[in-house]
């Protein structure tokens, strides 16, 4: 029955084949009738639903009411969910465009019902597409490209506009972006909800969400806020909620909608919102969540740029909430990943292989998992070849791992969810001890197995290795960052080293420098482990290896990679047969928005941070500025590299200390943390950056001015890492040692930085410092000689010198020296009660003499309770101590001192000391130990008592109470010893003790005797007294004559006690003494006092001594640490740079000002000034320091230039009697404190170089002199303005300096110019001349490979011929050949390679100064040969004699001179061919016109008849004043006039204002004067404009006012025209046969002649007049001034008439060369050969020349190499998926990697400088290293790159760059529209040209031209020619329609270079297989208008074949690659061929 139904239907309609289903296989085609047999009835159905749904749509297309609309689309809904084939036919009926038609007639009427009707169809047409679109790559791919959602946007605009309509037609648009109808209610509220109604009814949808279809919904959805806040707010709050809970959904949700460019959008309504009073807080709040939110996974360039630029409001102060929004965002969490859902997989196919790597594997992965699997295992890598499955290691459900070869094992390997993993997995072969398999988590070791390795098969297939596992049973959603397969097994230490490089790394493991990449806290982590490790029983092997892989690289040569997948590997859809291309199956997106970091670095690197910090005027702004600062660094290694190249953690310090209240808790720990504590668990603090920390942590004088609270954090930080973390033997070991902290705390203690009650926080500090490190350099030196310089009032203190009020170092604190001091000793003396503390102590410092060093002769009592102290220490840890203190006389000393300074705590420690207690404890019996204190301890009595009894005896009322309590607790104590220590008593027996006691007991009791009457504390003080007396003589060790005084004295003080009472004594002396009294022997006492008294004093005298030198010691080094922090803190406050930067006109924050220009030192070929440069007050540099921010250092042996003293150890045992023989040790405290004579300059040599000379100079530039510093190291060459060296050799500022130190006679003294640094390596060293400066021969000028040139004058001659002999040694060095001297009395070749580069045609780029210094001998006459072989031009010829003569550009009294050629400057146009047009050049300026001619000789004869000596003119054809006349416009030289004139422009009469009239004032003007030109005449438009606007004032006699120069009338108006013009003139026939007559009247043999008009002033003439001779000062200035305005001629060169230019042949041709590329272009003729072909998959992007093999050599794509060197050169990835890894290649081998470097072009500039270009923005300069130019030869690479400096200004990717060595200029091209221009020299930004905007203006060619500096840049626009100062000359629309055939896009581009040619020409390739020569002119100009360039084609070259045939259409070769060489033009093609064009023979 089916069977006849459908036969009539397919009879009307003819059904095309379908689209075969799945699984299906398509039928054979046969006969209607046998096919309607085959047809099955599931077949049949189909295509009976599938004409349903033609049907349908075509009714749809037709139908007119709603109602019919409506239930169309309800049909088709219906026949699409019955099959889903029905979608094909649905698209290709155009159902889409029909649905959105229905759509967009929709609208919203009154009518109740009406409205549920339209509501219905808007329905069902958005469940109709949602249908359609579901599962069908077709369909979606068919809606994206051809429908679009902005179709459907503006199709449902009317129905969102209505307010009606709005909240459905948004729910229904929800509901197609997450394909669930149930959603469409959600925006179904009341519009009074308040907010939290609001967000619980979008929560309430919450649990339906499901992932996201189609993400561009919901961008839509975004766009159509505006239109929902018509409706109110609660729609629009609505919108936005919705938007934040779905991103919080999943993390694909997430990664969706971060992906759709919302953040500029949302950030700008964010900015408005919070501005605006009416927006409601929720609503600002919820916007910001979801900025935040979007921001986490990541932001564009653009929109972080637009974030940064409204972070700083328009007047610089900084807008908190945006800095919020930054802060939070750059807590990265977030790499480039790629996002996998449900079953995703990638797959490697690997063709014909048997098996897995044979050698073993190792597979690594970066994962984060978002949802286990739910049943069974996920395979995250597999390895199958056809059904078997070699190896799997998956995912259980629990999270643990399971791993598979032949049966499945779970192990113990664990996966967090939620959290990047790193995940390695190694299999060995065979390993006959050790497991083969080897799991790794994190890079820790987990699990082991002893598996057998798979064996391969016996065929060969395609094997796959999978990522992921696409069978469907186990679905997971993760991300990957990055996955490795190496086919070697790595060993088991080196996934820790991988593990560290984080997630973010992405390149292929083939640099060296693999530990750049770690960040600081990875790099620590590392160094704690390998640390720990070391200790303990880690194999040793596994250690090594590690180091070895920090410093070298992993080593995995590229071949052992199999694949390596990250974000930026390109997914096939299928497998395409590449070689290990990626397959990417199933549901797969790509996370590839940068994080905000790395767009920081894209944007200005680390200098933008530092900016906002430096911005910041509240605590908040700046804790907030310190967090984007600190996590823009954290985890970015460039951002790392760049903030230490800056020197910004010093910059940072600097920034801080200038606001240190603005530091609140959050700032200090946002800093802290950044620098390793952890406020959270601080036993995990460490120091992660050593730089950082000691540039800011201990910059205490920043600390000290922040608030109380935070000083005390700070000073409990050190308490933390020293103390509480578990880190702290690595803390101490590898960071504290060497800071040198305890020196920086006595600097602190000495100044009063800090409050007096910080005191003891302080000293807690240093305790805790200098006991965890306590060492001879690091604490006891330091402490010991503070101590002794500053525990003592009095001869020797320390004072320093006043200082500067300004500095806050100059707060050296003079009011509580001692005390500190005093404090500090107590901390010391605690030190060393730690046995281990005080053996150091011992072994380092003789104990015995510094205690005595610390005592002094009159210490206070705390300091001598200290020193006894230290004895009792020393006594309890050494046995020998007490013999060795003897020897120096200590005990005497003691004796001596202690009783004068005698209080209670000094009795304690005496005490102490005496019976060896520490402190404060008492054990059992006391136990005398130390007998020695014993003489002191009475001689102390003695000494109060006295005291106190003199008080008594005179009757004086006690004041002083606290003396006579000390003397009783004295006695108390002596009482208590005595009765308690039988060791005490037995000291006694020795006469000299008792005798001490007798002494005081009796002088005392006779001062009680004489009083009228005893007060109540003498009277216990007497009783107490006799106690001791008593106590001593009933003991049995006392002799008994000593019993017997003592009895006799207890009697007097008895009756001194009781005067009335009974005269005996209640003791019998009789009975105590014994009757048998000994004589005393008291003569051999008296002896052996006075001996000990003189050693005594001897030994006094010796420590005075020493404390002085320690004193001095300790003066001079806080002078120079005071000086060294001034100079420091001056050189960081004048790095101003960073910051210059990002207010440039493309940095980030453009700075409103005008730029200004001047012209540029750096000379063009042949010395040809023409570069304009930023007159910028500061330079910026963009150099970059080689830093090395890991703590990896290898040991550098240090370059301080003080030479330690020998110390010399004295055994113990070596001491003598004699204290003189051990003056050793008062060494041990002496330092050579040498003060730095060259501090002021070392930070401006470069790291590692040492000065050998240095000279007061004058840098000569103009007339201005400004004295500087040559200083010459051992690698580079300095000039350093604006210092100079004292008398004493010290360098000082020039300001401070008196003048003779530093004045040139006759210079004009600039202090206050630009004070530059420049500095070259020696290598960069051409040649040098010796010069004269004001005929004064002192002068030298020195010449540079950077084609820069620095003129000096020295002070006196025989500096300068020493210079001249070092830089002699050097050339001979570098050049191998010594300079000698030629005949013109030259010492150097000034053929220089900027003079002469380009000598001969085809070798002309390799020529330098090298090659031309076989020239010295003879380079005059070699240059006149080839000038007269036309082999240069005049203008060069002329340049040439200028050098030779002396004279330079850099000096404007001899500046080159150049004649007038011209005298026609009235006519329309200039007739070349005609002599009447040009000057006279046989004759002078002066004697052109018979009445000048006339008032020359007249006056030559008058002062002849004076016998005066005669001359012609009293001006000369050049001076300074000449000079700046014609350089007016153009500084430096507006300045220089001004100063010449005295401060003042001249009259406007006479200022330089007309061409025309300044020849005829030269010419004919009988009061005029005789000047000749300059060589801007012929190279320089831009000094013919007034483009800096100078106000020149108004001329009196026309009114006008002077501005531009006015030209003749042939020039148009235009300064170029008249420019090329007047040096086509200079090359003309008539010039060229006439010049030999000027050269005779300038430098040839009329140079003085009276018949040829020619003579001067004689002062004009060298060797007429000598400076040095004249002593007045007011002759010499005259002199001098006469100087500077006759000018002076220069040295002659010829003494016979010069010959002629040989003339016969095309005369723009060198002699013997027929034919001329720009005169002969219709001759060019295509090679029949091809010069090389490298294959069709190369297509040549380069062509090089090789000199050497006379030869073209062509590069593809992503290859540049070493100009002259075609086996040195650097090699990249091109294209987007690539990591931009740069490789150096030498002889095919590669030698270096440098990795990360987003390279996408490169150039060399010359041999020994690279020029990179990158995706991240940036520009780089590198520096090419060969062996032996290095200092360090440690292991050398046989050829080595360095990045110098890092430019940016570029804000999209740079896809192209050239570099021109001769201009010094580098130019790149950027996807941004612009072409910027770089110095090659400086490494800085000069400006940039644009093409416009949009995708069309992408700069993608640029060239300049080598001989006229001219830039040529190509977009798909537009090809614009500028000028080297980028103004603009002439361009070409590339895509306008007007041009009948319109041009093609130009493919490469090509300058012809000459030395001259009067027609430029530039030949430019096309995709068409044609090559265009073009050249530039302005004859087309209208009569009267300014000129108008245009671009004129000479000649289209049209690319043949390889057989010579001419090309068809559509198959034409793409020329990729142009270059001319000589005469001869060679192109490259796409298909790898070259061949070159040539002229005939």
């Amino acid at each position: 029955m089916f069977r006849t139904l459908l036969t009539p239907l397919s009879a009307r309609f003819s059904l095309p084949q379908l689209s075969p289903r799945p699984g299906i296989t398509s039928f054979p085609q046969s006969s209607a009738d046998d096919r309607a047999d085959e047809l099955d009835p599931e077949e049949f159905a189909r295509d009976v639903l599938v004409q349903l749904m033609r049907n349908a749509v075509e009714n749809l297309k037709a139908a007119e009411n709603l109602k019919a609309k409506a239930e169309l689309l309800a049909e088709m809904h219906k026949i699409m969910l019955e099959d889903a084939a029905t979608k094909d036919v649905f698209r290709e009926m155009d159902g889409f465009l029909v649905v959105m038609s229905v759509l967009s007639t929709l609208q919203a009427v009154e009518d109740e019902e009406a409205k549920t009707e339209i509501l219905e169809a808007t329905r069902l047409a958005f469940v109709m597409l949602s249908e359609a679109l579901e599962d069908h790559v077709e369909n979606r791919e068919y809606f994206q490209h051809s429908v679009g959602f902005d179709s459907l946007g503006q199709a449902m605009s009317t129905l969102v506009s209505d307010t009606a309509t709005v909240r459905h037609t948004l729910g229904f648009l929800v509901s197609l972006g997450l394909h669930k109808f149930s959603m469409a209610g959600i925006f179904d509220i009341g519009t009074e909800a308040d907010y939290a109604q609001l967000d619980h009814r979008i929560r309430d949808f919450e649990p339906a969400f499901g992932p996201i279809r189609h993400a561009e919904a919901f961008r839509l959805l975004f766009s159509f806020i505006p239109q929902a806040s018509a409706d109110g707010r609660p729609l629009r709050y609505c919108v936005l909620k919705l938007l934040e809970r779905l991103s919080y959904h999943s993390h694909r949700n997430h990664c969706l909608l971060s992906s759709l460019a919302l953040v500029e959008p949302l950030f700008r309504r964010y900015c408005e919102w919070k501005e605006d009073a009416d927006i409601a807080k929720p609503e600002r709040q919820i916007v910001q969540k979801l900025l935040r939110r979007f921001i986490d996974v990541g932001t564009s360039t653009d929109e972080a740029a637009v974030m940064f630029q409204r972070a700083v409001r328009e007047d610089n102060t900084l807008d908190a909430d945006v800095l919020e929004v930054l802060r939070a965002g750059m807590k990265v969490k977030w790499p480039e990943h790629l996002s996998l859902e449900d079953s995703a997989a990638i797959q490697v196919p690997h063709h014909d292989t048997r098996g897995l790597p044979l050698a073993g594997f190792t597979f690594m992965i970066w994962l984060w998992i978002e949802k286990f699997p739910t049943n069974s295992s996920h395979a995250i890598f597999s390895f199958r070849l056809r059904d078997r499955v070699f190896v799997a290691l998956g995912i259980r459900p629990d999270g643990n791992l399971d791993c598979q070869t032949t049966e499945a094992t779970k192990l113990k390997a664990a996966i967090h969810r939620a959290r990047w993993t790193h995940i390695t997995f190694v299999f060995h072969p065979h390993r006959s001890a050790n497991p083969t398999v080897r799991i790794f988590i994190d890079g820790v070791i987990t699990d082991v197995m002893k598996w057998t390795y798979p064996k391969p098969e016996y065929t060969a297939g395609v094997g796959i290795y999978q990522i992921g596992d696409n069978s469907g049973v186990a679905p997971m959603s993760w991300s990957i960052a990055s996955s490795y397969l190496l086919a070697t097994p790595l060993a088991d230490s080196i996934p820790r080293f991988i593990h560290h490089l984080g997630p973010r790394y992405s390149s292929r493991f083939q640099t060296t420098q693999l530990a750049r990449f770690f960040t600081y806290e990875a790099s620590t982590a590392l160094h704690i482990f390998i640390d720990g490790a070391a200790q303990q029983s880690v194999a040793k092997a596994d250690i090594m290896q590690l180091q070895r892989v920090v410093k070298e690289g992993l080593a995995v040569g590229e071949s052992s990679l199999v694949f390596s997948l990250n974000t930026s590997s390109e997914l096939q859809k299928s497998d395409t047969g590449i070689r290990l291309g990626f397959v990417g199956i199933g549901d797969i997106f790509l996370v590839k928005n940068g994080t905000l970091d790395m767009a920081l670095w894209k944007i200005g690197g680390a200098a933008v941070a530092l900016r906002l910090v430096q911005l910041a005027n509240s605590d908040h702004q700046l804790s907030r500025a310190l967090g984007v600062l600190t996590d823009g660094i954290r985890n970015s290694w460039q951002n790392s590299e760049d903030m230490e190249r800056l020197r910004g953690y010093d910059i940072l310090a600097d920034l801080l200390r200038a606001k240190p209240d603005l530091i609140n808790m959050t700032g200090f720990e946002t800093i802290f943390e950044f620098l390793g504590l952890n406020f959270r668990s601080p036993d995990q603090s460490t120091i992660v950056n050593a730089v950082a920390y000691r540039a800011v942590a201990l910059d205490f004088q920043l600390w000290a001015c922040t608030r109380a609270e935070i000083q005390r954090l700070h000073m409990e930080h050190f308490q933390i890492l020293l103390q509480t973390s578990k880190y702290k033997r690595f803390n101490v070991k590898n960071r504290f040692a060497k800071m040198g902290v305890v020196r920086k705390l006595l600097f602190v203690m000495q100044t009063s930085l800090y409050s007096y009650d910080m005191l003891q926080e302080l000293l807690g500090t240093m305790k805790i410092v200098a006991q965890v490190h306590f060492t001879a350099d690091d604490a006891i030196k330091p402490i010991v000689s503070y101590l002794a310089a500053n525990l003592h009032e009095g001869k020797c203190r320390l004072v320093a010198e006043p200082s500067s009020p300004r500095s806050v170092i100059s707060r050296i604190d003079y009011s509580n020296v001692q005390s500190k001091a005093e404090q500090v000793f107590t901390m010391l003396v605690s030190v060393l009660r730690l046995p281990a503390a005080y053996e150091r102590f011992s072994s380092t410092l003789p104990v015995p003499r510094i205690s005595l060093l610390l005592l002094g002769e009159r210490p206070l009592p705390a300091t001598a309770a200290n020193v006894l102290k230290l004895l009792t220490i020393s006594v309890k840890s050494s046995s020998s101590f007490n013999r060795k203190f003897e020897l120096v006389s200590g005990w005497n000393i003691v004796k001596a001192v202690i009783p004068h300074a005698w209080d209670y705590s000094v009795q304690r420690a005496a005490f102490d000391l005496l019976l060896g207690w520490s402190e404060g404890e008492a054990s059992g019996t006391p136990v005398v130990t130390c007998p020695q204190i014993l003489p002191a301890i009475f001689t102390a009595l003695k000494l109060s008592l006295g005291t106190v009894g003199i008080r008594i005896a005179s009757g004086t009322p006690t004041v002083d109470t606290e003396l006579e309590e000390n003397v009783e607790k004295l006695l108390e104590e002596l009482i208590q010893v005595h009765s308690s220590a039988p060791s005490f008593r037995q000291l006694f027996k020795s006469q000299t003790i008792t005798d001490s006691f007798i002494d005081a007991y009796k002088s005392f009791v006779a001062s009680a005797a004489t009083a009228p009457e005893l007060s109540q504390s003498t009277v216990r003080i007497l009783e107490k007294l006799s106690h001791v007396g008593l106590s001593i003589a009933l003991d049995n060790a006392v002799g008994n004559s000593q019993k017997q005084e003592i009895m006799d004295i207890l009697q007097s003080a008895e009756t001194a006690l009781n005067p009335r009472s009974s005269q005996e004594t209640a003791i019998d002396s009789v009975t105590v003494v014994g009757t048998k009294a000994r004589r005393r022997r008291m003569a051999s006492i008296r002896l052996s006092v006075q001996l000990g008294e003189s050693a005594v004093k001897r030994s006094i005298t010796r420590i005075n001594d020493w404390r002085k030198t320690v004193v001095a010691t300790e003066r001079k080094r806080l002078r120079k640490t005071i000086l060294d922090m001034r100079e420091y803190h001056r050189q960081i406050s004048s790095l101003t740079d960073w910051y210059a930067l990002l207010t440039n006109e493309r940095g980030l924050w453009p700075s409103p000002l005008d730029r200004r220009w001047q012209l540029d030192e750096t000379e063009g070929p042949y010395r040809v000034r023409k570069k304009l440069e930023p007159a910028q007050e500061h330079r910026i540099s963009t150099k970059v320091e080689t830093v090395n921010h890991l703590g990896f250092e290898l040991q550098v042996p240090s370059t301080n230039h003080s030479t330690p003293t020998l110390q010399l150890e004295v055994p113990p045992w070596a001491e003598g009697y004699d204290p003189s023989q051990t003056g050793v040790d008062e060494r041990q405290l002496e330092e050579e404190i040498v003060d730095d004579k060259h501090r002021r300059v070392r930070h401006e040599l470069e790291p590692g170089d040492v000065i050998e000379s240095a000279n007061t100079v004058a840098r000569i530039s103009g007339v201005d002199s400004s004295p500087g510093l040559l200083i010459l190291g051992q690698t580079h060459l300095y000039m350093l303005d604006g210092l100079v060296q004292d008398d004493d050799g010290e360098v000082i500022d020039a300001h401070d300096a008196p003048k003779r130190l530093f004045f040139v006679p006759g210079s004009i003294l600039e202090l206050n110019g630009p004070q530059r640094a420049q500095r070259w390596t020696h290598e960069q060293i051409v040649s040098f001349s010796d010069r004269t400066f004001l005929f004064r021969d002192v002068g030298l000028e020195i010449y540079f490979k950077d084609s820069r040139s620095l003129l000096i004058v020295f002070l006196e001659k025989r500096q300068r011929l020493a210079m001249s002999d070092r830089l002699s040694t050097i050339m001979y060095r570098y050049n191998a050949e010594p300079p000698t001297p030629s005949p013109v009395m030259l010492k150097s070749p000034t053929m220089l390679s900027p003079m002469m580069g380009r000598l001969s045609g085809k070798l002309s780029a390799t020529l330098s100064a090298k090659v031309l210094s076989g020239l010295r001998l003879d380079e005059l006459s070699t240059a006149q040969r080839k000038w007269q072989t036309r082999e240069i031009s005049n203008f060069t010829y002329l340049s040439i004699l200028n050098q030779i003569s002396g004279r330079t550009p850099s000096d404007a009294t001899q500046y080159p001179v150049f004649p007038w050629v011209l005298k026609d400057y009235a006519s329309e146009t200039l007739d070349l061919s005609s002599a009447e047009s040009f000057r006279d050049l046989k004759r002078p300026m002066g004697a052109l016109t018979p009445a000048r001619e006339e008032a020359a000789r007249s006056r030559y004869v008058n002062l002849e008849s004076v016998d005066e000596k005669p001359f012609h003119y009293g001006t000369h054809f050049s001076s300074s004043m000449i000079v700046c006349h014609f350089l007016i416009r153009v500084e430096p030289f507006s300045h220089m006039f001004k100063i010449l004139q005295g401060g003042d422009w001249d009259l406007p009469e006479r200022l330089f204002s007309d061409v025309r009239r300044g020849y005829e004032s030269a010419s004919s003007d009988v009061r005029g004067d005789v000047r000749e030109l300059i060589p801007e005449f012929y190279a320089l438009p831009e000094f013919l404009e007034n483009s800096a606007r100078i106000d020149f004032g108004v001329q009196q006699s026309t009114g006008e006012r002077i501005d531009d120069v006015k030209l003749p009338p042939w020039a148009k108006r235009d300064p170029l025209l008249f420019i090329s013009l007047h040096r086509e003139a200079l090359e003309s026939d008539y010039v060229s046969e006439n010049l030999p007559h000027w050269i005779d009247l300038i430098w040839g043999h009329k140079q003085r002649d009276p018949k040829s008009l020619n003579v001067f002033h004689p002062l004009s003439y060298e060797g007429s007049i000598d400076l040095d001779t004249i002593t007045d000062e007011l002759e010499r200035e005259a002199t001098v001034g006469i100087i500077h305005n006759f000018g002076q001629t220069p040295r002659k060169l010829f003494h016979s008439p010069h010959p002629e230019r040989m003339m016969h042949g095309n005369s723009s041709l060198p002699i013997g060369t027929l034919y001329g590329v720009a005169e002969d272009y219709h001759l060019l003729s295509q090679s029949k050969r091809f010069v090389k072909d490298l294959g069709p998959r190369n297509p040549i992007r380069e062509l090089a020349f090789d000199p050497i093999g006379q030869k073209m050599i062509p590069y593809p794509d992503g290859t540049a190499c070493v100009p002259g060197l075609p086996h040195e050169r650097v090699v990249w990835r091109p294209g987007l998926h690539s990591g931009g890894d740069l490789r150096v290649v030498l002889d095919n081998k590669v030698v270096q990697v440098i990795e990360s470097t987003a390279c996408s072009c490169a150039v060399f500039a010359d041999p020994s400088t690279l020029v990179t270009g990158s995706r991240d923005h940036t520009v780089r300069l590198w520096r090419v290293q060969r062996p032996g130019q290095s200092l360090n030869a440690y292991k050398e690479p046989p050829l080595n790159i360095t990045v110098t400096h890092v430019m940016r200004a570029h804000t999209s990717d740079v896809v192209c760059v050239t570099a021109s060595r001769a201009w010094s200029v580098v130019v790149s091209g950027s996807k941004d529209g612009s072409a910027a221009f770089w110095d090659l020299n400086r490494g800085t930004y000069v400006r940039s040209i644009w093409h416009g905007e949009g995708e069309c203006a992408g700069v993608h060619l640029v060239a300049v031209s080598e001989s006229t500096g001219y830039i040529a840049s190509c977009s798909r626009a537009k090809l614009w020619l500028h000028t080297i100062n980028g103004r603009p000359i002439v361009s070409l629309d590339l895509n306008s329609s007007t041009v009948p055939n319109s041009y093609p896009a130009i493919t490469s581009l090509a300058f012809l270079e000459r030395e001259y040619s009067r027609v430029g020409v530039l030949a430019t390739g096309a995709s068409d297989g044609t090559i265009a020569l073009r050249t530039w002119n302005a004859d087309k100009t209208p009569e009267g208008e300014s000129a108008r360039w245009e671009f004129v084609t000479l000649k289209t070259l049209i690319v043949k074949g390889p057989d010579g045939q001419v090309q068809p259409k559509g198959y034409t070769s793409c020329v990729t690659a142009l270059k001319f060489v000589g005469e001869c033009l060679y192109h490259g093609e796409d298909s790898g061929r070259t061949f070159s064009w040539d002229l005939p023979d």
